[in-house]
């Protein structure tokens, strides 16, 4: 199922690439939105899975800056493993989760960019995608989460030492009534998602207006590019996908 899905995500990804006119590689380099480099943006996670701790969720994200913007985005990478990292999430305290995405892809957008070096948009298959997710609870309900999120992607129609990776910290602003493993406190978490945040994903990488899960603030973001400097014609989408068999 996983797999599928991931075909079905990519297959739009590469046959738009497979058409594409590579201007030029993405430039060498390391940038940082704590800089004015590029934006900051938010995501929203669907809870494919069941709940805000689930495997099977699916997320989605995008830079922001007083609306949405092509700096980058995050195209729904699927949670595959949710491992408690100490004590599983309790009535109160703080309660840290290793989560362990797989599939998906992200985008660089070209111009405008610091790592702009021709192209219109870079597309880059994620290789590894891990957040580590504190989250505090008191008196049995969820009151905050904070994620460190890290990924690492492969640019296609590059050599494969062409290569992106990002690091960037997540801050959790509200979600839908869960149900489990804790509800919410709406006192000091949002339970209406507002248009600054993008709507929810499912399977097939569609946003949807209507959903169940959680959103955030993406913040103080690294992205580092090295290896592009040669293009070489577009991967085929058959050897693309025999990767992920």
């Amino acid at each position: 199922m996983r797999n599928a899905i991931l075909v079905s995500i990519l297959t739009a990804v590469l046959v738009v690439s497979a058409a594409a006119a590579f201007a030029g590689a993405p430039l060498s380099g390391t940038w940082k939105s704590t800089n004015g480099d590029f934006d900051e943006g938010t995501a929203t996670s669907s809870w494919v899975g069941g709940n805000f701790l689930s495997a099977g969720n699916i997320l989605y994200g995008r830079s922001y800056n007083g609306g949405f913007t092509n700096d980058w985005t995050i195209n729904c990478p699927v949670a595959v493993a949710v491992v408690p990292l100490g004590a599983p999430i309790g009535p109160t305290g703080n309660f840290t989760y290793m989560i362990t995405y797989t599939g998906g892809y992200v985008t660089l957008g070209g111009p405008g960019n610091p790592w702009n070096g021709g192209d219109a948009v870079y597309t880059g298959i994620i290789d590894t995608y891990v957040e580590i997710r504190t989250i505090q609870t008191a008196s049995g309900k969820i009151v905050g989460a904070v994620s460190t999120h890290s990924v690492s992607a492969h640019i296609a129609g590059y050599p494969e030492s062409c290569v992106a990776w990002g690091i960037g910290n997540g801050v959790l602003r509200g979600g839908t009534a869960p149900g489990a493993p804790l509800p919410f406190n709406y006192t000091v978490l949002q339970s209406v998602k507002s248009a600054g945040y993008p709507d929810y994903p499912n399977g097939a990488c569609a946003l949807l207006a209507a959903g169940v899960g959680h959103w955030d603030d993406i913040r103080d973001l690294t992205v580092s590019v090295q290896g592009c400097a040669v293009p070489t014609q577009p991967s085929t989408w058959g050897n693309v996908k025999s990767m992920y068999r």
